[in-house]
């Protein structure tokens, strides 16, 4: 009986687990508060809490000028833009120094440049980077954010209604990732893809549990008080994985913390090729599994039954002949995939709408190298000399 039939039993599982995500992804879509812009008057601001804007930066000359011409721009007047030079050995420091000089008199004690100190043992570059700046910032809520990030000129007064609004002391949000390689394209949304269609994200900002809380450093803003009462990235200092490393030290403590979606507000560029996405996601890829060897290839061999082995099997098909219900079962789990990324496309992907839309076709081809990476994540992880970024050595105790 066909019923007993290897093959037949793990397209079953596949439709049947995809359905599930299928689920997953649509009440996510529907559930995703959007961080909507909010326009403060003035009057408003009197009383208003003042604000750190906290930008750690090292070798990153292609992004910084409009990273801080954006944070400098912001309609929010109680506010300062700390930016910390981490040992750069480009000309990230003096392209500040440059913006600063063409300020306004006015508006010169708005941004401030700082200089690192040596990276200390046991501690990462972005997590000292941040610490440092955490020490010299004057606001009631410190807004943490990379040097990659653009944001519009309303995003501090939308953030801080949101937070009111939701009586939460830590907010995180997902930005729109600019792509323009191919690399990019075929890459990143399916990593999105993965997150949103595997954890509720009700779940995730409604649930006590640190493990289910997560954080993204590109917009990662605390009351100033919570991030003190954690032990701020002091607490993970060592971490490669440094935003959900917080996030759940906040939820430990008992802390409310809120996930959305800040695509009409922030815009990120993380890589600017197929390379340095493979390095940058190789880097802590492995973080998100926890580091356990047995979680990651349990999520590597899920990945891969669900939405490489159908697609595979429909080719074997034209070569070697099936019964009929195996082929429905197999483009029925193969089908389901790519609509579910067309979905997510025609919600995150505002630029070159039609390319992403023909590259959801390629979405197996997507995911097996997402496992690829997992894979050299892995790698590196447990190789002697540990994973290395930006020029640094790290070896995260196992």
């Amino acid at each position: 009986m066909f019923a007993f039939d290897l093959p037949f039993l793990l397209l079953c599982m596949s439709s049947g687990l995809i359905s599930i995500f299928l689920v997953i992804l649509i009440l996510n879509l529907l559930t995703f508060s959007r961080l909507r812009p909010i326009h403060m008057k003035k009057e408003e601001q009197q009383s208003a809490p003042f604000f750190s804007i906290l930008v750690p930066a090292r070798n990153e000359e292609k992004n910084i000028a409009a990273c801080v011409r954006s944070l400098v721009a912001q309609r929010y007047e109680r506010l300062e833009v700390l930016v910390l030079d981490d040992n750069s050995d480009d000309a990230t420091a003096e392209i500040v120094v440059h913006i600063i000089e063409a300020l306004p008199p006015d508006q010169k004690g708005r941004l401030r440049l700082f200089r690192g100190a040596e990276l200390p043992a046991g501690w990462a570059g972005k997590n000292f980077a941040c610490h440092q700046l955490s020490q010299v910032a004057q606001g009631d809520f410190l807004f943490f954010t990379d040097a990659d990030t653009i944001h519009d000129p309303d995003t501090i007064a939308s953030v801080l209604a949101c937070m009111k609004q939701h009586t939460v002391q830590m907010l995180t949000a997902q930005p729109e990732y600019i792509l323009s390689s191919f690399g990019e394209r075929l890459i990143m949304p399916s990593l999105n893809f993965l997150n949103l269609s595997s954890l509720p994200i009700a779940l995730l900002n409604r649930s006590k549990e640190p493990i289910l809380a997560t954080g993204n450093g590109q917009l990662l803003c605390f009351e100033r008080s919570a991030y003190e009462a954690i032990g701020g990235h002091t607490a993970v200092k060592g971490t490669l994985l440094e935003d959900v490393e917080l996030a759940r030290e906040a939820r430990a403590a008992g802390y409310r913390l809120l996930f959305v979606d800040a695509f009409l507000l922030v815009r990120c560029r993380m890589y600017r090729s197929l390379a340095e996405v493979w390095r940058g996601y190789s880097r802590n890829y492995f973080a998100f599994y926890c580091h356990s060897l047995m979680f990651a290839l349990f999520g590597l061999l899920l990945n891969l039954l669900l939405y490489v082995l159908p697609p595979a099997f429909l080719l074997y098909s034209l070569f070697v002949p099936q019964s009929l219900s195996l082929i429905v079962l197999a483009a029925l789990s193969s089908a389901l995939p790519v609509m579910m990324r067309i979905m997510l496309s025609l919600r995150f992907e505002h630029r070159a709408r039609g390319m992403m839309l023909l590259l959801c076709l390629l979405h197996p081809i997507s995911i097996l190298f997402d496992c690829l990476i997992l894979v050299n994540s892995i790698r590196w992880y447990y190789r002697r000399k540990g994973v290395e970024w930006k020029g640094r050595q790290y070896k995260e105790q196992k």
